[in-house]
């Protein structure tokens, strides 16, 4: 009898989780793989076990608090147990099978759109913020929700750069973003939420539903910035990725990438250089097929496309290699690829 494979993420409701039984500090451990006295001594030394440093994600200088050893197993415990609770229709990310098309699809066929950015998401969010969620909204001991916090705040804020940050966060405002998507729901407007990004769209998107959710975000301890309304009637840019009218569209960046694998394939000089254009075109065309969609007729043009390359590419490991300074005719290699072009034309 063929056993049921049983999913590892968004199990049960947030009321039937783990973390609203009154878990001890003993058993806030063994749930984490450790001992209570473990985690103390992780707790004293936690500082031993974070890597600081700037980087540019983005565009935008980040202070990264990347948690490593012991410390990252903890956090990443945490996220395999926060990852198996149930969250909304309108979170996209952090969210297992969901990604930026996904969060686009949503938004297709909508006429006026608003986006709006949460400013300094995560290093607003303190330890406070995750202290009263855990003892408040989850029910937990004051002592377990202290160690929790112990746990995952570093500088006394949610940290940048660990991987139980972007789901507790989820979990840690949901009330907030639960109060924008009834907002938005009572107009009969979409809404969707990559981790700071928040899209809301609809045949209107009034002017002074912003002040209204702006009064949320400040009673939750929030500013908001890159403040955009958009019109349907030209394409719009939803976390990264275009919506063209009743369609999600690939990115300009992609069909440029593609473009230019075309002209390097034709112009390569040798099997090596044939098969390195060939590599970067298959990412390409399995990007925009991706962003097309799999059943679209544009999908399935990149997937034959895609297929006759790596057939291309096999035959050139196979093909009788010309001695060294001996290349094949440049006009028979140029009409050979002539006929690949580009999917959207």
């Amino acid at each position: 009898m063929k056993r049921r494979k049983v999913s590892r993420y968004e199990r049960y409701a947030f009321e039937d989780s783990p973390w609203v039984q009154k878990l001890t500090q003993k058993e806030l451990a063994t749930l984490l793989g450790y001992t209570k006295d473990q985690l103390e001594a992780l707790i004293r030394d936690k500082d031993k076990w974070i890597g600081r440093r700037a980087e540019v994600i983005a565009g935008k200088k980040r202070n990264l608090a990347v948690p490593y050893g012991r410390l990252r197993g903890v956090h990443e415990r945490l996220k395999f147990h926060l990852n198996k609770i149930r969250q909304p229709d309108y979170l996209f990310s952090p969210r297992k099978g969901r990604a930026q098309r996904d969060n686009a699809a949503h938004h297709v066929g909508q006429t006026q759109f608003l986006t709006l950015d949460i400013r300094q998401f995560y290093p607003s969010t303190t330890g406070e913020h995750i202290f009263r969620w855990a003892h408040h909204e989850a029910g937990l001991r004051p002592d377990v929700a202290g160690m929790l916090v112990h746990l995952v705040a570093v500088d006394g804020k949610m940290p940048f750069g660990s991987p139980i940050s972007p789901v507790l966060t989820a979990l840690v405002h949901r009330p907030m973003f639960d109060a924008i998507a009834g907002l938005c729901a009572e107009r009969d407007l979409h809404t969707s939420l990559w981790v700071d990004d928040l899209t809301i769209s609809g045949r209107e998107v009034s002017g002074d539903l912003i002040d209204q959710i702006r009064a949320i975000m400040r009673k939750a301890g929030f500013q908001t910035h890159k403040i955009r309304f958009k019109m349907g009637n030209r394409p719009v840019i939803v976390t990264g990725v275009p919506i063209d009218g009743s369609r999600v569209t690939a990115p300009r960046s992609v069909n440029e990438r593609i473009r230019m694998g075309y002209a390097n394939l034709r112009v390569a000089a040798n099997d090596n250089e044939r098969r390195q254009a060939i590599d970067a075109l298959l990412s390409a065309l399995g990007t925009y097929r991706y962003h097309m969609g799999r059943e679209t007729a544009e999908g399935r043009k990149a997937a034959n496309r895609m297929d006759a390359l790596r057939r291309r590419r096999s035959a050139l490991s196979n093909s009788y290699r010309s001695p060294a300074g001996v290349d094949a005719d440049p006009a028979s290699e140029t009409a050979a690829y002539d006929e690949e072009a580009p999917p959207w034309e």
